[in-house]
């Protein structure tokens, strides 16, 4: 059994994507000491697969809308929560001016203007 099947249910070795066909995309969010689709890393060895091939790859030939974010792979909740909307609107990561004089580090980081994770 492959790893798509315990993801998206099948029959007959079939997958349903009626029960799965949205008008959303699927963002995969690595967890600690991972990588996405921003890190140079992904493209030798994606993160979403590593030992059995691509998922991601293989889920948009099926069809689906996927996508792997890139968020930093130690830092907070609250950094890495930034740091996926920026990637997602196209936008510099803004961790706000409270919490970077808190934490020590800069107000902004990565710039994604132009570069969002999904094109609308």
């Amino acid at each position: 059994m492959s790893i798509i099947s315990l993801l998206f249910p099948c029959q007959n070795g079939e997958y349903e994507k009626e029960q799965w066909n949205t008008n959303y995309s699927y963002v995969f969010v690595h967890g600690l000491m991972g990588w996405g689709e921003y890190d140079p890393q992904y493209k030798m060895m994606p993160y979403w697969g590593m030992m059995g091939g691509e998922l991601l790859g293989k889920l948009n030939k099926k069809g689906y809308d996927c996508y792997a974010a890139s968020v930093a792979p130690g830092s907070s909740a609250w950094d890495r929560a930034y740091e996926l909307y920026a990637q997602l609107t196209g936008t510099v990561v803004d961790y706000g001016k409270a919490h970077s004089e808190y934490c020590g580090h800069d107000r902004y980081g990565e710039d994604y203007t132009g570069k969002a994770l999904i094109e609308k």
